[in-house]
């Protein structure tokens, strides 16, 4: 099929199981374009160069002029509906004015193809859910975390309006069934490339402790380094960028913990990282504004390093962090985290190598990038029928 990546922007480096969904599919065979609101502030390097790249606004005035009179003339009537559904889906977020998207509809209706899909319920699900409309073309929609419980602008509408939703963990499925029943709503694991994400040597058995992720309250990093305050000798390296760093660095200061706030990496440094590290924390909470986070895509990559994972009670994580390489503590309890580290890190070398080989095979059996894509593909190609 000729399918339409809608994203928001591309290529995110904080994204990249959209890279990593977007190059499955054209292993199975599809093409595979992107139509982004904007680039990327911080771009992953390993994005694929020869994937053809559309940008909103990229044209001249002129450009998007001709297109819309030529999308008005062919469809007048989704014209109008789209403009009468502006007025309502605009109390809740901005909505683009329908010149800007001619273009690309105009250019789906050239280039023939099949199928738009959508990485967020945001602004381009709402581009997507437009786009669907006015070219006839249908849209389906990978939903996440904080489009979900942060930002549920027009959600409703989006998911109703859509062939097909997908979430990456049971809990997001039940969420979203419930408020669009319905919907179809498919579990879709945001999955690992395992080929990439592989030891190349064994485990070390020291006292690193290793949390990647934006420095935002919904990680939980602030929880984490109270609980390494209580665990002398331990080192704690944190691998993200965000608001929250000087808040970070000031609060380690004060409790005496030696944090190194690595900044963002790439994909292949992450890798780098994981293989460093002896246990991955991701002590998620859920945010006060309700953003959270749904089942982080690196719990999988460190499992796929065969590393423990120690983890909050929250949301998605119960689903994937299980014994015996799993270890959980009730979210923002920094003293329960810290003694799950602790019966992490105690654990003899033997027993975390074998318990890490589980979870390398738990990912390949559930969280495989092209099993999983494959998956979401046969939903797409039913719905194209």
């Amino acid at each position: 099929m000729r399918i339409v990546f809608v994203l928001d922007q591309w290529p995110e480096l904080s994204e990249t199981f959209v890279v990593n969904e977007l190059q499955a599919l054209r292993r199975r065979g599809h093409h595979v374009r992107v139509h982004a609101r904007a680039q990327a502030a911080r771009a992953n390097p390993e994005a694929p160069v020869d994937v053809e790249v559309s940008l909103s606004g990229a044209g001249s005035p002129a450009t998007a002029a001709r297109a819309l009179a030529w999308l008005v003339a062919r469809h007048p009537c989704a014209c109008a509906l789209d403009l009468v559904r502006r007025l309502r889906w605009r109390r809740e977020e901005w909505v683009r004015p329908l010149r800007s998207l001619a273009p690309e509809a105009r250019r789906i209706a050239q280039r023939g193809d099949e199928h738009l899909h959508a990485h967020f319920a945001a602004g381009a699900a709402l581009d997507a859910r437009r786009l669907s409309a006015l070219s006839g073309v249908p849209f389906t929609l990978t939903a996440h975390a904080y489009d979900i419980f942060a930002s549920p602008r027009n959600l409703r509408a989006k998911l109703d309006a859509a062939s097909a939703v997908f979430t990456g963990c049971d809990y997001n499925v039940a969420h979203l069934q419930a408020l669009a029943p319905r919907t179809r709503v498919h579990k879709i694991v945001m999955g690992v490339d395992t080929d990439a994400f592989r030891r190349s040597v064994p485990l070390a058995g020291g006292r690193t402790v290793l949390a990647v992720g934006r420095l935002v309250e919904k990680k939980g990093f602030h929880v984490l380094v109270d609980a390494v305050a209580e665990m002398p000798g331990v080192r704690l390296r944190i691998v993200g960028d965000g608001p929250m760093r000087r808040e970070l660095l000031r609060r380690a200061a004060r409790a005496g913990v030696a944090v190194q706030l690595a900044g963002a990496l790439t994909p292949a440094e992450v890798c780098r990282a994981l293989e460093e590290a002896d246990v991955l924390a991701m002590p998620c909470i859920v945010a006060r504004d309700g953003d959270r986070d749904s089942m982080p895509v690196v719990v999988k990559e460190a499992m796929a390093m065969e590393l423990l994972v120690v983890a909050s009670d929250e949301v998605g994580l119960p689903e994937c962090v299980l014994e015996p390489w799993g270890l959980l503590a009730p979210p923002g309890d920094a003293k329960a985290l810290a003694a799950a580290l602790g019966r992490a890190l105690e654990r003899p070398l033997q027993d975390r190598r074998r318990a890490g080989a589980t979870a390398r095979q738990w990912v390949q059996d559930h969280a495989d990038v092209d099993v999983e894509t494959a998956r979401m593909s046969a939903v797409i190609e039913g719905v194209r029928g």
